[in-house]
């Protein structure tokens, strides 16, 4: 009888997660000049029309007055008040979205029966425009603070919870087996194979969450706040004070930008299946 000699090295098992080569620095930097001269692009245009006059000036500043009402507006207490409370009730309805859409939108996924109840109910209520809403959070909460992060994360909530429905339905079979060879329980293999695979459709969603999240909380604080970028934008438009109206645009945009650009860096940096 043969006998394995012990210096004899075992073939490795393939990874579960293979990586992906990194991304190189010069294509990241080639990557944020593009973008950076896309908006350089935009922004010239926008100055050509405004002074070419395509566009009538009294509703649509140019940037050089967008700039200039900007070093006006944005170092007054009253400006800062309107951004802290249009962050803080975007981060948290944005934050209870994620938290909800994730650890609801994955059992969903994972479980056929689950998935064959509240997948047909989530299509349904998806399709209806969340302002239609309005008056019934309204009556329900008031106007407040409460009625915004509600709308939010009405907003935000379906994208993650679809992505996350996807994402648990995504997980290759193999890496199940694996996991039930090791004798893994469900919990563990939810929390150590599914949630890892569903990331990158988790950072997806919560890209496409941002912005309905920010038009969610715009039109919350049109109809819903005295405070708040959006309130701001609708008192400066209705006097046709354009300008620091598109200074709050602008900076919603910027904010947009950032989450976003987060989002894709934690996808980039920690996703590598």
């Amino acid at each position: 009888m043969s006998s394995i000699s012990t210096n004899q090295a075992l073939p490795q098992a393939p990874a579960i997660f293979p990586t992906l080569p990194p991304i190189h620095w010069t294509e990241r930097y080639f990557r944020l000049l593009w973008g950076s001269l896309g908006i350089v692009g935009c922004l010239l245009l926008w100055q050509i029309g405004s002074s070419l006059r395509i566009w009538d000036p009294l509703f649509v500043s140019s940037p050089l007055e967008v700039l200039r009402a900007a070093f006006i507006v944005v170092p007054s207490k009253e400006f800062m008040v309107h951004v802290s409370t249009t962050v803080q009730c975007l981060l948290i309805g944005l934050f209870i979205a994620l938290f909800v859409g994730v650890f609801t939108g994955l059992p969903i996924g994972w479980f056929p029966r689950l998935n064959a109840t509240f997948e047909p109910v989530i299509a349904a209520v998806y399709g209806i425009p969340y302002i239609a809403f309005l008056p019934v959070i309204i009556m329900w909460t008031g106007i407040g603070m409460t009625s915004r992060v509600i709308i939010v994360f009405w907003s935000a909530v379906f994208p993650l919870t679809i992505n996350s429905i996807q994402g648990a339905r995504a997980v290759d079979e193999n890496y199940l087996r694996v996991g039930r060879s090791f004798s893994a329980t469900n919990f563990q293999m939810f929390f150590t194979i599914t949630l890892p695979s569903a990331v990158p459709y988790i950072l997806a969603g919560l890209r496409t969450s941002i912005g309905r999240a920010i038009v969610g909380v715009v039109v919350a604080e049109f109809f819903m706040s005295s405070k708040g970028l959006g309130y701001f934008i609708n008192l400066k438009a209705n006097a046709l004070d354009m300008a620091p109206a598109f200074v709050a645009i602008v900076l919603l945009a910027l904010f947009g930008i950032g989450l976003v650009s987060l989002a894709t860096y934690i996808e980039n940096r920690y996703c590598k299946w």
